[in-house]
């Protein structure tokens, strides 16, 4: 009679056990995602989300990707992840049927974007230069770039945060 109380015990621990675990993984994967969805992106006509951006001081923590400094070992490796990602996120607008509508023939966007050491994207502040990109587009672009970031990384990884910013022109078709 003890030991079909201490199996059921034993059954009871484990069970108790695996819920638990279970529980764990899932509040494991939430703050995973969570960590995902909390991309910064900050658009330079926004002034609460440029207040917020210069606040934050990233430049403190993230040096420049293409600084031979940073990269001095693969600074060839650092250029060519850097224009693989801006093609990605080009391809990942045309997937989505971004359009600018605007006649323009290029659009010339300033940005800086944030990676964490495994090129996860952390940050991205961008302004775009065209006048004619209305409020709403510039919001679509940074929501599209948000998602893109949440499932692709810059192919180049360092010991510690870093950061890339340039002028990039996307061609208006």
């Amino acid at each position: 009679m003890k030991i079909n109380k201490f199996l059921s015990l034993i059954i009871v621990l484990l069970g108790i056990n695996a819920i638990v675990s279970c529980q764990e993984n899932t509040h494991k994967k939430n703050q995973s995602d969570q960590n995902i969805e909390e991309i910064g992106i900050f658009n330079f006509d926004n002034k609460e989300e440029l207040a917020m951006y210069k606040s934050l001081n990233l430049d403190e923590s993230h040096p420049n990707l293409l600084n031979p400094q940073i990269s001095e070992s693969d600074h060839n490796a650092a250029i060519k992840s850097w224009s693989n990602f801006h093609q990605s996120i080009g391809n990942y607008l045309s997937k989505n049927n971004f359009h600018w509508e605007v006649d323009d023939e290029a659009i010339l966007i300033v940005q800086k974007i944030y990676f964490e050491p495994n090129g996860q994207v952390s940050n991205y502040f961008f302004n775009i230069l065209n006048e004619s990109i209305t409020s709403e587009k510039k919001e679509e672009f940074g929501r599209l770039f948000a998602e893109f970031a949440q499932t692709n990384r810059i192919d180049f990884q360092l010991d510690k945060c870093f950061a890339q910013c340039g002028k990039t022109k996307y061609l208006n078709n």
